[in-house]
Parts: C-alpha cells; structure tokens; sequence
C-alpha cells in the first residue's frame, strides 16, 4: 500500500517529531491514500499499520488500536482521524531519549568534509529503554524500538505486531550492543 499523505493546513502533523504530547489541542487532519504509482489502490489490502511520510509517524486501523493502546500509553499517543468512514489513529511517540553514541554512530560526509544526516546509529545502552518506541533528537523523524532479552509481556508492541500478523510495518535491526 502506498504511504499516505495529509491535506491539512501545516502544523497539524507536520510536526510529530517534537516529542511533544498533542492529545490535548489536537485537531484531526482529513487524510487519504497517496497513489504514487497509479495503481488501482482498490484492490490492495488496507495495512494494519503504515507510515505517514509528513509526519514522520505511524497511522494505525482501528482494529491495531485496540491491539497496541495498553502496550504504547506511557510513550506515545493514538491520535483519532476520520479516514475511509472509520477511527484511524496517528501515532505520536513522544518518548524521546538521548541514548545516541555519536562517537560510534555514522554519518554521511560530503566531500566538503560536512557532517550530515545519520546513517547508522549506535546507542548508549544504559540510556536506550528497554520494549519502547522512542525517538532521539537527532534523527526524531525515526520511530525506533528496542529489545535488551525478549520477554513475554503482554504489552511488548513488536510482540503484539508479530502475534498477530499486522500488515504494513516491519521491524529492522539498526544495532546491537
């Protein structure tokens, strides 16, 4: 499924990766299916999960909402949008940590000699948590999700996407201490 975009005025959800919480101001962008390949988006499964390239964020089915809420509450907020007739709901983590290992971490460099973007982080590890979604500051358009040990929480999100076979998300390893 392609991403999806917002047709709302900016600031709205243009600016999840502030780590800031929105519940209490929030006002819900209308939002549809972003066809950049001219497919016929009618016959391809609605995702469970999927990204939202303005926001840098997460949207998910009203069904993953009832699965994830218990498990992301205390670092993130389901945000209600109206989408195809239903509650949708935009994930805001606002969980973000300074866990970054700048010195082991890399970056692009332009011939200039320039630092830019992050290419491959690395973590302090006593500052990464441990099953939660969070961002760090210099890259806060990534959603990251950590495991030290797997556990069987009942509230473990990556768990609960792999249990029950979520569509549209997919879970990358980045690092390892």
């Amino acid at each position: 499924m392609p991403p999806i975009g917002s047709k709302n005025r900016a600031g709205d959800i243009e600016d999840f990766d502030t780590g800031v919480r929105k519940a209490e101001n929030w006002v819900p962008p209308s939002i549809e299916w972003f066809d950049d390949d001219g497919r016929n988006l009618d016959k391809y499964k609605d995702p469970d999960i999927s990204y939202i390239s303005d926001s840098s964020s997460l949207i998910v089915s009203p069904h993953t909402h009832g699965l994830i809420a218990s498990a992301v509450n205390d670092v993130a907020e389901l945000l209600p949008v109206s989408f195809e007739n239903k509650t949708w709901y935009l994930l805001n983590v606002f969980n973000q940590v300074n866990a970054l290992d700048k010195a082991n971490s890399r970056y692009k460099i332009y011939s200039t000699g320039e630092v830019g973007w992050l290419i491959k982080p690395a973590f302090l590890v006593d500052k990464v948590p441990h099953n939660q979604l969070f961002k760090i500051p210099e890259n806060p358009a990534r959603i990251y999700f950590t495991e030290h040990h797997p556990d069987n929480n009942k509230d473990n999100f990556k768990k609960i996407v792999e249990e029950n076979n979520l569509f549209g998300i997919k879970f990358v390893k980045v690092w390892e201490s």
